[in-house]
């Protein structure tokens, strides 16, 4: 068994095919995200001009969300990340100009701790956006109506995680993974990595379908996968990133790149773009809607937690997106986190 290099986004981004081919598939680093997908989108060289109207608007939105007041940011970020959404969309299934449709409604219910949001299904004559960025980020097909209760949905949320577990007092159920390695065994492909955890973890953890193996007090993840020949493809990478990713991954972008965790937590384990896009509509939904209720919803410490999230979370959906949408990993030169 010998070591082999990690590619392709591995295992957070890895896709079967690229949808723009950008270099020889190593990280990209960028200082400006919009000139960015100003490149992406010539690249792609189809619909251009719908597909750069929509990045105007994007940009013009996430702009004007950062410098305005925290109550009035939520809406401005959402129309930001529908417009990228859209375009994100048309990379993978060529829609154009059509109809398009948000795709999500919400239920305050008075309390936030009550609110739900329910994600359409799948439609052939309209598109939904959630469901169809859904599809393109995270291979998942949304054949039903789905509703999420809203306080469940941002448990995983591991940007806001800490501030989540002081504010409703609950066991932190992320665990770093760290040292993520590759190895080919005759047709076998296989990742292994260290789990930061107690041993009193485990059994929850296993419960998940994490393999973990203690090796004299450290603790390793592994995955493997038959390939059908001695040779590594991209379709390799792909095929085990695929099967990681089912079993539950998070991650955030940071100063250092990425890190990476797992979740004991056994229910509402959908991805960080996606619960961050989701939630983000929930609370331009309240802010336009219902801006008087602003205040009433949220308890005085859920207020903190939306704060860090409109602060925080915002940038991790821009770059996670970009880099889930193009496979390969994207970093952000020269600015903090």
């Amino acid at each position: 068994m010998h070591e082999v290099e990690l590619k392709y986004g591995f295992p957070l981004f890895t896709r079967k095919n690229n949808n723009v081919y950008l270099g020889n598939n190593k990280k990209l680093i960028i200082s400006d995200i919009w000139s960015f997908w100003d490149y992406i989108i010539k690249k792609s060289n189809r619909d251009i001009e719908f597909m750069k109207s929509l990045l105007e608007q994007a940009k013009t939105f996430y702009l004007a969300a950062e410098t305005s007041p925290v109550k009035s940011k939520p809406l401005l970020y959402y129309y930001s990340f529908l417009n990228l959404a859209k375009i994100i969309i048309n990379l993978e299934k060529r829609y154009g100009n059509s109809s398009y449709m948000h795709g999500i409604s919400e239920q305050h219910n008075g309390r936030f701790i009550h609110s739900s949001i329910t994600v359409s299904k799948k439609k052939a004559s309209t598109i939904n956006v959630s469901c169809e960025l859904l599809e393109c980020l995270d291979e998942v097909i949304l054949n039903v109506d789905t509703t999420i209760n809203l306080k469940d949905f941002l448990a995983h949320c591991v940007g806001v995680h800490r501030a989540y577990s002081e504010i409703y007092t609950s066991k932190e159920v992320f665990f770093r993974l760290e040292d993520i390695k590759l190895f080919k065994d005759a047709k076998r492909l296989v990742m292994k990595c260290r789990v930061c955890c107690n041993i009193s973890d485990l059994p929850k953890l296993r419960l998940e379908g994490y393999n973990i193996d203690d090796e004299e007090g450290i603790f390793y993840w592994t995955e493997n996968y038959i390939m059908p020949s001695y040779s590594i493809t991209r379709e390799s990478y792909y095929e085990l990133a695929k099967i990681i990713r089912r079993k539950g991954i998070w991650y955030f972008i940071g100063n250092d790149g990425y890190t990476i965790y797992i979740s004991s937590h056994p229910s509402s384990r959908y991805s960080s773009e996606m619960i961050i896009y989701d939630s983000m509509f929930f609370l331009g939904s309240i802010t336009r809607y219902h801006p008087y209720m602003f205040d009433r919803i949220f308890s005085d410490k859920e207020q903190w937690l939306m704060s860090e999230f409109l602060t925080t979370q915002p940038k991790q959906f821009l770059y996670l997106a970009t880099a889930k949408i193009l496979g390969q990993s994207v970093l952000k030169a020269y600015s903090s986190f």
